[in-house]
C-alpha cells in the first residue's frame, strides 16, 4: 500500500516507499505482504551488481500494527534501514529467505532527522561495503528492495541532484534525487556506485516524475 509523504509541494506528490513520515513526528503505517529472497541480480548500465543477498525484509511490530520495508547487511557487522519503519516497534524482524532474526529495539541506533537506523548484527554473509566517498550528480547507481510482489529486485538510474528534501515534501536535509523508479516496499534498500559500495539508503519516491529520494550513506548512525 503506497502511503503519502507530507502533502503537495508545489505540484510534486511525494509517496513513502513502503512505510515513511514526512517529519519527524512518530507515525504508523499499513504492514506490506510477505516475501520471499530472490537470488543475486547482475545489473548493467554501467554499475557491477548488487548481491541481493545482502538484502532484507524488515518488519516491524508494534502496539497498533505491524510494518514492512527493507534493510541491508553493511560491512562491520551493521545492518541499515530507515528510522521511519521502526517508530513505536516494540519487536523488529530481518528475514533472509528462511532465516529469521530477531532484533531488540533498543540496541537500535537511529538518526530520526536523516531517517536512518542501524542494528549492530552479521546476520548475512554477504555485507556490501560502504563508499569511503561522495557520489557525484550524474553517476551511474543501482538500488535494491523488496516491493509488493515479494521479490527482492534491482534497478538502475543515475545521480540527477543531491538537495534538501524539502523541495520534495520530506524533512531530510540533504538528498540524493535518482532518476531510478522503485515501487512501495523499498524504503531502507541500498543504492550502490560502479563499484558495488552503498552510497546511499533509499527513503521515498516522488510520484509524478517517479525520481526516487536516498539520504546519503554518511548519515547513518554509529551503533
Amino acid at each position: 500500500m503506497q502511503m503519502l509523504v507530507g502533502s503537495v509541494f508545489g505540484f510534486l506528490l511525494v509517496v513513502a516507499i513502503g512505510v515513511a513520515s514526512a517529519d519527524d513526528n512518530n507515525s504508523s503505517q499499513p504492514a506490506l505482504p510477505e516475501i520471499e529472497l530472490a537470488p543475486a541480480v547482475v545489473v548493467a548500465a554501467g554499475v557491477d551488481s548488487i548481491n541481493t543477498n545482502a538484502v532484507a525484509r524488515l518488519t516491524a511490530t508494534s502496539l497498533l500494527q505491524t510494518e514492512s520495508g527493507t534493510a541491508v547487511q553493511l560491512e562491520g557487522e551493521r545492518i541499515a534501514t530507515v528510522t521511519h519503519a521502526l517508530i513505536d516497534a516494540n519487536e523488529i524482524a530481518l528475514e533472509w529467505g528462511p532465516n529469521i532474526h530477531v532484533v531488540d529495539p533498543a540496541t537500535v541506533a537511529t538518526s530520526q532527522l536523516h531517517d536512518l537506523s542501524v542494528i549492530s548484527g552479521a546476520f548475512s554473509s554477504t555485507p556490501l561495503a560502504v563508499a569511503s566517498a561522495a557520489a557525484s550528480i550524474g553517476d551511474q547507481v543501482a538500488l535494491g528492495g523488496i516491493p509488493e510482489d515479494g521479490r527482492t529486485s534491482v534497478v538502475t538510474g543515475e545521480i540527477i541532484d543531491r538537495t534538501d528534501g524539502a523541495n520534495f515534501g520530506i524533512g531530510r536535509p540533504d538528498v540524493y534525487v535518482l532518476s531510478a523508479p522503485v515501487e512501495p516496499g523499498w524504503s531502507g534498500g541500498p543504492v550502490v556506485n560502479g563499484d558495488g559500495e552503498v552510497i546511499a539508503i533509499i527513503v521515498a519516491s516522488e510520484q509524478s516524475t517517479g525520481v526516487t529520494l536516498a539520504v546519503p550513506i554518511e548519515y547513518l548512525p554509529a551503533p
